[in-house]
């Protein structure tokens, strides 16, 4: 066991003498964090605009004053033609229209909104839960006055738009739970991007301690090769917890973000680590230089982290891309991460997310070991 630690020491060492190491490791995340995490934290104060496209009839009254409980969005009355050009030039995020004969669409079970929109954003899936669960409360309402007169329906709109209690209280809550977590996943995401850049660098190593001699010295030595794989994929996975626990503290010092139940955190982290040490291993074992493995190495991190939802919700692609991102596994790291953060914990959903990374570690450690030359 000693030895083994020799060569963690060694290399964790040899790894933090590098100023190009620090900065890609810990320099480069946490500014981005700070950068984009700050942007992402000022947007929330500026509100999005939606048009409400409606007449003065009672029922619309008692309907717009319920879209209008979700405080996170700026609702504003305009005509059907303004609101089109508002939406076409992105100046709101969706108009909702709300026909005149909305009792006749409740009874034939027809949608009760007109939504206008040009594109699925950010803001949009935000919005769309709230619109969705707003429609479901106007059926539920209706159906509760069926026998009763006419104007008892738009009576009880009224009467559950002026409710001011627990329930809304916890609408709101939600809705600021929801944008802290999405905060906490951007900065999650680029913890993930920067550790696969520093860990497969670091991997690659190896390619020059091939080279220049290191290599075949300490294969003389009176060391066994498991006690050499041992130590060197302990220290790469030593520097990716010393990243993101780093990461972690100081994002929470910044934005007093929340990481979740640690009990799930730790070892979830720490399954997506050795995922990232088996990607690096991966590419050092495929290729023959170090030029080589940081040229192909850029390539598949961006393109993979593009498709797995490190810069953008997989939400706001189109489905082929979702598909797609199926077969890279920073989408199931970060699925994992969102059920831990925003406190979910769907023991199905974190038990599928795990074993698919255990699935691509293995997959990893394999193709790298079988192509590492140990001569």
């Amino acid at each position: 066991m000693r030895k083994i630690w020799t060569i963690i020491w060694l290399q964790v060492k040899g790894f933090f003498k590098s100023p190009g190491a620090i900065i890609l490791m810990f320099v480069m995340p946490a500014l981005f964090s700070w950068i984009f995490g700050g942007m992402a934290v000022n947007s929330g104060e500026n509100k999005s605009l939606v048009n409400i496209v409606v007449n003065d009839g009672q029922d619309s009254k008692g309907i717009v004053a319920l879209l209008k409980k979700n405080a996170h969005f700026e609702w504003k009355r305009t005509s059907l033609s303004q609101a089109k050009k508002n939406v076409s030039e992105q100046d709101a995020v969706a108009a909702v229209v709300i026909p005149t004969d909305i009792q006749e669409r409740i009874k034939n079970n027809s949608p009760l909104f007109e939504i206008i929109v040009q594109r699925k954003s950010e803001e949009y899936l935000g919005l769309y839960p709230h619109l969705k669960g707003t429609a479901q409360l106007i059926q539920t309402t209706h159906q509760s006055v069926l026998k009763e007169k006419g104007e008892a329906f738009p009576q009880l709109l009224e009467a559950i738009a002026a409710y001011k209690g627990i329930k809304v209280e916890q609408q709101l809550v939600q809705a600021d739970h929801i944008n802290q977590t999405g905060t906490n996943l951007m900065i999650v995401g680029f913890a993930i991007m920067f550790m696969m850049f520093g860990l497969s660098g670091a991997a690659s190593t190896i390619l020059d301690e091939r080279i220049g001699g290191t290599w075949g010295r300490l294969m003389t030595s009176p060391v066994s090769k498991l006690q050499i794989c041992l130590g060197y994929l302990l220290s790469y996975f030593l520097m990716g917890w010393i990243q993101f626990a780093i990461l972690m503290v100081a994002m929470n010092l910044m934005f007093d973000t929340t990481w979740g139940k640690l009990t799930y955190l730790i070892p979830f982290a720490s399954l997506v680590i050795l995922t990232v040490v088996g990607f690096g291993l991966m590419i050092a074992g495929l290729v023959k230089t170090k030029q080589q493995a940081s040229a192909i190495g850029a390539v598949l991190i961006v393109s993979t982290c593009m498709l797995g939802g490190v810069y953008w919700s997989i939400d706001l692609v189109p489905d082929m891309m979702q598909t797609l991102s199926l077969a890279v596994p920073q989408s199931w790291a970060m699925a994992g991460f969102k059920e831990i953060i925003s406190g979910s914990l769907h023991f199905g959903t974190l038990l599928k997310d795990s074993l698919v990374l255990v699935g691509f570690s293995i997959l990893f450690f394999f193709i790298g070991l079988r192509a590492m030359k140990f001569e």
